[in-house]
């Protein structure tokens, strides 16, 4: 039989279906974790989808809290709200009988489904679960710090507990399972090989969102993302808990690049309704403690925050001969926080006094400072310096072994990664003598100094290059030093984040 039907009307029609479908599976989700009864005797889909939605509107006009309406809201729109939209959704529906709260809440619907929604996903409502979220992690190569951290730390609750780990949808506005690939980057980094940054899923996705549920955040979020996660935490009945690395960005703004700050901001906003908050160091912690007692003022009580202090294991390696002339090693990122320029001031006054000794800086890419410039001059005129920013970690550990001393004399840090490694291979440190760095050379093998005062650390640095007594007694201190591992870590992470608590919440 020939169809006189335009065939550009049949691809209309069959994504208008396959809408429905995927819209009737997320209500028929919706309607199982509010235990309404999702089952229609319409044959017509959209009288189905109909009936439940109206089914759906009743109950969730009828409930006080805002659990069930911010489930709701993400339901029909494919996108976790912001607090202003679960504001205005709230005043609706109290201001409005039910009938006229469904037709705002199909309006709405459809605004938040274009603006950052995955109304073409169906979705998983995980109750009673521990979801993860390893966005970057699981969509990026890079290695660094907060990476590192995900990588040896989420394995490790993988093997102990049921997690259910998430990125977030292209559009930004909801959470979604990981592909197979992603979940190599995360639970088995290094054991594959990875796929180029930002590959893709391949096929359709599935939105996840949690229900009564904990959400931890082992990694800073997006800025894009913080809005729906402060919504989820002041609104939905899940607690949302997080690893505090510092407050750097509220604190220090005049070290750091000019947009941080203003992206910290948007941080920070779930940071203020999250449940709980486990620092990296006690300086850390002591930041966001600082932030939580501040919260006051808007009536707020803030997180619990905890010390969990990171952990540092590097691997074993053969005992390695010192180099010489002596070396003195300078790890950190590019950027005037790290306070690599008053290393190189400091380093230049010694060489005129006639000292021997060479200086290598390592660390990932920062931005263009001072700094170069210096380097640059003192290179053309002959002094033995040089920069690295590509390094493997099997010549990391290398280098710093084979170093007389590491000098981290920076500014502001959260925990200061370099100085625990340092220490941990045995080589002694000079550290600032402030913040989590003095933490850590409180137990032993390190000299701190104010990072502030060139003069200083140009003495400092002075000693450990001519006085080999010192120089053994800071290794025999480092040798000293209580082992840390990641598995501590990672069961004493688990207790302050998520507690005796499963991840149920009573209902607000």
């Amino acid at each position: 039989m020939t169809s006189t039907t335009p065939t550009t009307s049949l691809p209309r029609a069959s994504a208008a279906d396959e809408s429905l479908a995927v819209l009737h599976q997320r209500l028929q989700a919706t309607a199982q974790a509010l235990s309404v009864d999702p089952a229609s005797r319409a044959a017509d889909p959209a009288t189905a989808t109909s009936e439940l939605y109206g089914r759906l509107v009743e109950h969730v006009h009828a409930l006080p809290g805002t659990e069930a309406l911010w489930l709701l809201l993400t339901a029909m729109s494919g996108a976790m709200p912001e607090s202003d939209e679960v504001l205005d959704a709230l005043r609706a529906r109290d201001l409005t009988n039910a009938a006229e709260f469904s037709r705002w809440l199909l309006e709405a619907g459809h605004e938040a489904a274009w603006n950052a929604g995955a109304a073409d996903l169906e979705m998983d409502v995980v109750n009673d679960a521990v979801v993860v979220d390893v966005d970057f992690s699981a969509r990026y190569n890079l290695h660094t710090g907060i990476q590192r951290v995900v990588r040896e730390t989420v394995p490790r609750w993988a093997r102990e507990h049921d997690l259910t780990l998430v990125a977030w949808t292209e559009a930004g506005g909801a959470m979604r399972h990981i592909a197979d690939f992603e979940q190599d980057r995360v639970l088995r980094w290094g054991q594959t090989v990875p796929l180029p940054d930002g590959t893709p899923p391949e096929g359709r996705q599935r939105l996840v969102v949690p229900w009564r549920s904990s959400v931890l955040l082992p990694e800073n979020p997006s800025p894009s993302h913080c809005p729906a996660l402060a919504a989820a935490a002041r609104f939905s009945g899940n607690t949302v808990s997080l690893i505090g690395y510092d407050c750097i960005p509220a604190i220090s703004p005049d070290l750091i690049q000019t947009q941080l700050p203003d992206r910290f901001m948007r941080y920070l906003e779930t940071v203020k309704y999250a449940t709980r908050v486990a620092g990296i160091s006690a300086a850390a912690t002591g930041e966001f403690r600082g932030f939580g007692s501040m919260l006051a003022a808007q009536g707020l009580t803030g997180p619990l925050v905890s010390e969990c202090a990171l952990p540092v294991e590097v691997p074993a390696g053969e005992p390695v001969a010192q180099l010489d002339p002596p070396l003195v090693l300078c790890i950190g990122s590019f950027e005037p926080r790290k306070n690599q320029l008053a290393v190189l001031h400091a380093a230049e006054q010694l060489w005129r006094d006639g000292l021997d000794f060479e200086v290598e800086f390592v660390g990932g890419s920062g931005w263009a400072t001072e700094f170069d410039g210096l380097l640059n001059r003192l290179r053309s005129a002959g002094r033995p310096v040089r920069r690295r920013t590509a390094i493997t970690d099997a010549e990391l550990w290398r280098t710093m072994r084979q170093a007389r001393f590491s000098v981290f004399v920076s500014l502001h840090e959260g925990f200061g990664l370099p100085v625990a490694e340092s220490l941990a291979c045995g080589t002694p440190c000079l550290t600032s003598e402030y913040g989590s760095t003095r933490e850590l050379a409180d137990g032993g093998g390190a000299v701190v100094v104010d990072p502030r005062d060139d003069l200083a650390i140009a003495a400092q640095m002075r000693r450990l290059l001519t006085d080999d007594h010192l120089i053994a007694e800071l290794r025999s201190q480092a040798a000293r030093r209580p082992s840390r591992t990641w598995d501590d870590y990672a069961n004493e992470l688990w207790d302050a984040m998520v507690g005796l608590d499963t991840g149920a919440v009573e209902a607000r």
